[in-house]
């Protein structure tokens, strides 16, 4: 009887939950959809949702011939490929130095990386802009590297989860004759997929969407990231509705391909990093 009972509600659930993925996915949706649309049906007045025909691929072959967007893809893969390879391993190796050694000013430590998380980063724009002048950076994937080769997010991230690692394990080790960097290396490290999977993710879409930064430092259209050789279709080609849904249903792909590889331990990872303080 209390299965019957539940069973209407159980029903409303899953319609509200239905609905809410719709509302979400809808955009996405006519994205993908109007990426095969011509010119006119693009920016007809009322909107249709479906293409005239799914086997116009012209807005594609214009995109990756054309206006040369590989080059634009190879750019942002490079970029994101090596800023997360960094984030990821300076983030672990810092959370550990702060969540799991004892030394003097720890404490100032983690909190000089609290304070630098809450000052919002277009006021290190300008002075960052001059360091990158005086090395000669300007127009070149270093300007953009550095900048991305630590998160204070993930090192905040990472200290979090070494509350989790067991200290006993950690003083057998060292008990052992283990180093710091080789207990680091050999037992936490690995014990950080999940969180590092998670960090992987969060990261990726903000190196990836990044584009104030990149804008300011790189000129030559031959160093444009994804996101800015979408930018730079306004204006080039008057206001390409259909190459710019193209081109953006072809930038969500490495996003997706992110997600689904490192979903099963996003959750967990999340939810890992935060259960003890």
């Amino acid at each position: 009887m209390r299965e019957l009972r539940n069973k209407p509600l159980r029903w409303l659930l899953y319609g509200v939950l239905f609905t809410g993925a719709f509302v979400a996915f809808f955009p996405f949706i006519w994205m993908i959809l109007s990426s095969f649309k011509t010119p006119q049906e693009a920016i007809s007045i009322p909107p249709t949702l479906f293409p005239d025909s799914f086997t116009n691929f012209k807005n594609y072959q214009f995109l990756l011939t054309t206006y040369n967007f590989i080059t634009y893809f190879k750019n942002s893969i490079f970029i994101t490929t090596v800023s997360i390879a960094s984030q990821l391993y300076t983030a672990a190796l810092f959370g550990y130095v702060l969540g799991k050694i004892d030394f003097k000013l720890k404490n100032v430590c983690f909190l000089l990386v609290m304070f630098c998380m809450m000052v919002p980063n277009i006021i290190n724009i300008i002075p960052m802009y001059n360091m990158m002048v005086k090395f000669h950076w300007i127009d070149s994937f270093n300007a953009v590297i550095l900048t991305n080769l630590i998160t204070l997010f993930g090192i905040f991230m990472m200290r979090q989860f070494m509350y989790t690692v067991p200290d006993d394990m950690l003083e057998a080790a060292r008990i052992d004759g283990c180093s710091e960097l080789r207990l680091f290396h050999r037992i936490v490290f690995p014990m950080l997929k999940n969180p590092l999977s998670a960090l992987a993710i969060l990261q990726f879409l903000w190196v990836w969407d990044s584009y104030l930064w990149p804008l300011l430092v790189l000129n030559d259209p031959k160093n444009y990231t994804v996101v800015l050789g979408l930018g730079a279709l306004n204006g080039r080609y008057g206001t390409p509705v259909e190459l710019a849904l193209a081109g953006a249903s072809m930038a969500v792909v490495p996003v997706l391909v992110i997600y689904l590889v490192f979903q099963k331990r996003f959750v967990s990872g999340v939810a890992l990093s935060g259960m003890k303080a």
